[in-house]
């Protein structure tokens, strides 16, 4: 093979193996505000976005936890759900939620069971939620969401006082919604939920950015 020829095509693989690699592995960092910050990255194989919040809070691990659970106070910060209903709570086990969202119109509605598990650590709390598709049967006009993960860490950091907080997670809400609205959605609706739980915590504790 031309020498040329070859080292063309060699430089070509190289290229692509390292724009894959970027779109596997890469967060883009999409929103910074009030020390809370947003990234997102495509879901593999997938027109879905996934996102990860990283932020600071001067509170502890217990307090920010118990703000995080309390999921009747937090209703107001969760974007289009309006209404939740408690199936079966184990404190600081297990909580297990039925979530009704209204969509904007010609939207069909949604909705979801979501299971939580809390794992105590060393330094914080581990939770970790998931979709239940079949612990109830399904609502006639309502889509059900089946693809849904999100996990938090929530750690004593090295200041004195203060918690660290990453979330990251996905949704798929089914039905035809084009990708733009997916990956916009993959930035507010975190942001939103997040900076509201923190808020909550004020004027007691305040964001730090970071």
């Amino acid at each position: 093979m031309n020498h040329r020829l070859y080292k063309l095509i060699t430089t070509c693989m190289l290229l692509l193996m390292g724009v894959a690699m970027a779109q596997a592995t890469d967060w883009q960092l999409k929103k910074e505000k009030d020390g809370i910050r947003v990234y997102n990255k495509q879901k593999e194989g997938t027109q879905l976005y996934m996102y990860k919040v990283v932020a600071a809070v001067k509170a502890r691990p217990e307090v920010v936890y118990r703000q995080v659970v309390d999921f009747a106070d937090n209703l107001k910060h969760m974007e289009l759900v309006d209404s939740i209903r408690f199936l079966n709570h184990q404190p600081d086990e297990r909580y297990t939620n039925y979530m009704r969202m209204n969509m904007p119109w010609p939207v069909k509605n949604r909705d979801m069971v979501v299971e939580m598990t809390v794992t105590r650590a060393e330094k914080g709390y581990y939770l970790e939620s998931r979709v239940l598709t079949d612990y109830l049967p399904a609502n006639q006009g309502i889509i059900r969401i089946e693809d849904f993960y999100e996990s938090w860490t929530i750690e004593t950091s090295a200041t004195p006082g203060e918690s660290q907080i990453v979330v990251s997670g996905w949704v798929d809400p089914g039905g035809a919604i084009p990708a733009w609205v997916l990956k916009l959605a993959s930035v507010n609706a975190p942001y939103r939920f997040i900076s509201g739980i923190l808020g909550e915590l004020a004027p007691s504790f305040s964001l730090k950015a970071q």
